[in-house]
């Protein structure tokens, strides 16, 4: 009985440590949930709003690939360039291994780098700020073989201007961003968004 309900406590604990990292994390950021871009507002956080009017200039608009660009290495020192993707969609990612909605999430982009790594999609997951035998562990660990980008600084993410993780940014064969949803995203939904890529 003791056990039974040291393991609850230990448990809940462990939740508690959880909400409160991530809403710290979130609480200091001050940064909002888009790339910035004079004139243009924030991209809606649902495919709901995506319909609804979003004033003077439009999402599409915002290129990454040539307003945003970045290079970072993946976990074997590989130089990754985000324009050099232009031709292909890509799937960019934000994420680490603290935030428990990133680790929800991972699976199901797994079921889709697996279902996609032939085609025209990159997956790219960008870790943020943390090093990297704590990402390679965790990867290693959980047997995922989508790329794993490292933004040990945190700087891309601070130019993507990332508030709160798992963020996702779906981009176009142009480098334009078609939509940026912000929470974990089941596997239907994350084909949705990539079959509405052009």
């Amino acid at each position: 009985m003791k056990k039974s309900i040291i393991i609850w406590t230990a448990a809940i604990i462990l939740v508690i440590v959880a909400v409160y990292t991530t809403n710290n994390y979130n609480a200091k950021s001050s940064i909002g949930k888009a790339p910035p871009q004079q004139a243009v507002p924030a991209p809606s956080p649902t495919p709901a709003d995506s319909s609804q009017s979003e004033g003077p200039q439009s999402k599409e608009e915002i290129n990454l690939m040539a307003d945003y660009d970045f290079t970072l290495e993946d976990l074997n020192g590989n130089k990754i360039t985000l324009s050099q993707l232009k031709g292909k969609k890509v799937y960019l990612n934000f994420w680490a291994t603290w935030c428990p909605p990133c680790k929800a999430e991972m699976p199901d982009i797994e079921k889709l780098y697996q279902e996609t790594k032939d085609s025209d999609l990159v997956i790219l997951a960008v870790n943020i700020a943390e090093d990297k035998k704590t990402v390679q562990d965790f990867i290693a660990k959980n047997k995922y073989n989508f790329p794993i980008l490292l933004d040990v600084k945190g700087e891309v993410s601070q130019l993507y201007q990332v508030s709160n993780i798992p963020t996702t940014y779906f981009i176009d064969t142009n480098g334009f961003l078609d939509d940026s949803i912000v929470g974990p995203l089941p596997l239907e939904s994350m084909k949705e968004y990539v079959n509405k890529l052009k």
